[in-house]
């Protein structure tokens, strides 16, 4: 009589709604092709801190996914799948800022929005990115706050991920008539979102690190990939935007990751 597979306890949360669809259907998806009999336990609630996430695997989670390098689990032990799972789009950052303010802002200089001010909510993974690269970021005690500053002008925009940006500003910026997503520019810097597994997962790391090479060979990555943001990605054009990019501290010099450009922005001119 064979063995009941033991369920995989999964944490979901603090990750925007369009996140949490994907990865949620991404690992069950992977689970499914390993055994059909795994069951998989979804916990989408938010840690209110950084160290209450950090904390994660001592609740007893079996898997999460994240951005590499994530500065909250630096000092935790964990078991990392280096493969990518959402080919960057994460990285790929769509600005938001007042429609009255548009041209100011880009005509600033030849690096407009690093001569410009960036609301961040104080907690997400991109404030220190953006520190390194030298803009100055004005930090928020939410989302909701920062959608608030750029529309009275106290901070001229914010960024949000290619993935959520439309999802996103129809939630937080339906009170704000006055703000606009903007068409022709993409901040990006390497982002690539990963699977953290629990230090003691060392049969699951194996597992879903062959499965996930076997799923994207088999191309069902990228299709899933598209069932959920194609429309989102053509809509909004990266690869005809003109483009700036950041480097991600965390990342290593040198490493493959630090120097990855997402498949789905234009390759940029060697000579530029």
């Amino acid at each position: 009589m064979s063995t009941k597979p033991a369920p995989i306890r999964f944490w979901n949360g603090n990750k925007s709604a369009p996140r949490r669809c994907y990865e949620a259907e991404l690992t069950q998806q992977l689970l499914s092709w390993i055994d059909p009999g795994i069951v998989l336990e979804v916990d989408h609630n938010d840690r209110l801190t950084a160290q209450a996430e950090a904390d994660i695997f001592d609740e007893g989670f079996d898997l999460l996914i994240t951005v590499a390098g994530n500065p909250k689990f630096d000092g935790v032990e964990k078991r990392v799948i280096s493969s990518p799972i959402a080919f960057g789009i994460l990285g790929c950052r769509i600005p938001i800022y007042r429609r009255d303010q548009r041209a100011r802002i880009l005509a600033k200089s030849d690096t407009p929005f690093k001569a410009a001010s960036i609301a961040l909510p104080a907690d997400w993974a991109d404030v220190p990115i953006f520190q390194a690269n030298d803009y100055p970021v004005v930090t928020q005690a939410s989302l909701e706050a920062c959608f608030e500053q750029v529309a009275c002008g106290a901070v001229d925009y914010l960024c949000l991920g290619a993935n959520e940006v439309q999802a996103v500003f129809e939630d937080y910026g339906h009170p704000f008539p006055e703000l606009m997503i903007a068409t022709e520019q993409v901040l990006y810097y390497p982002m690539p979102l990963q699977f953290y597994c629990h230090p003691q997962a060392i049969a699951l790391q194996a597992q879903l690190t062959k499965t996930l090479n076997e799923y994207q060979r088999a191309g069902a990555l990228r299709t899933l990939f598209e069932q959920h943001f194609g429309p989102q990605v053509s809509a909004l054009a990266l690869a005809q935007r003109a483009l700036h990019r950041l480097h991600n501290p965390f990342l290593s010099d040198g490493s493959s990751l630090a120097e990855t450009l997402s498949p789905l922005l234009r390759t940029p001119d060697p000579a530029g």
